[in-house]
């Protein structure tokens, strides 16, 4: 625990001498600025597709980002001959962004909505989504060797998450998107405008924590694969 405490706080750090927490903030307002220009009828339902895709952008994109940098910069030729292990390297980047974006989202739902508007529903939607596209995300950036690479191949991992936005919109109804994490992404995002049943709000949390573990699983294995065991370092 004090391994991966130490680790969280030198990601936050990095984070933001790398500008990505001063990037984050301009697009917070944006998105602020943006829901203040559309009108109150349809406000809920593009607050709720603007923060479905601030913390998968965010967690997917954002840790390609930092995994292709600090590879560029040989960071791990050295990082795991330390005690630090690889769930403990993993977790403190998924929890470092996954706060980021759920500080971001929340100030996004709150500027436009205020307090009361304001659910542990959403705030919970929004970190576990963040947790997911974090790990699937660092999963496939330990397989490029490039930004322009990964950027390349993202949409092959990632496109299929974002189907179950044509159910919410009501353009295309299928059974097959409860079988996707986002699925409960969207049903915990828009708790805050319709009330959840028993078995929504069991699902939503239950989906997106299956999704989370396995993300986590095939991203562990990938690093282990094409960082530590390059390396010399222990796959642990």
């Amino acid at each position: 625990m004090r391994r991966m405490l130490a680790a969280w706080g030198h990601d936050i750090h990095f984070q933001i001498r790398q500008g990505f927490y001063l990037a984050y903030m301009l697009i917070t307002v944006m998105y602020c600025l943006l829901l203040s220009l559309v009108p109150s009828g349809a406000r809920a339902d593009v607050s709720v597709l603007i923060v479905f895709s601030d913390p998968s952008a965010l967690g997917f994109f954002f840790i390609g980002g930092i995994v292709l940098l600090e590879k560029g910069l040989n960071i791990y030729d050295n990082l795991f001959v330390t005690p630090l292990q690889v769930r403990e390297y993993m977790a403190a980047k998924t929890l470092s962004l996954a706060m980021l974006s759920t500080l971001s989202a929340t100030a996004v739902h709150l500027s436009a909505f205020g307090w009361e508007g304001l659910s542990l529903l959403f705030v919970t939607g929004v970190f576990l989504t963040s947790a997911f596209f974090t790990l699937l995300g660092l999963g496939l950036a330990v397989r490029c060797e490039t930004l322009n690479g990964f950027f390349l191949v993202s949409p092959l991992y990632s496109i299929i998450y974002y189907v179950p936005v044509l159910g919410y919109l009501e353009l295309y109804k299928s059974p097959f998107y409860y079988l996707l994490p986002t699925q409960g992404t969207l049903l915990l995002l828009a708790s805050p405008f319709h009330s959840l049943t028993m078995w929504e709000l069991l699902y939503g949390h239950a989906v997106l924590a299956i999704g989370i573990v396995l993300a986590y699983l095939w991203a562990k294995r990938s690093f282990i694969n094409h960082i530590v065991l390059k390396i010399g370092g222990r796959g642990q």
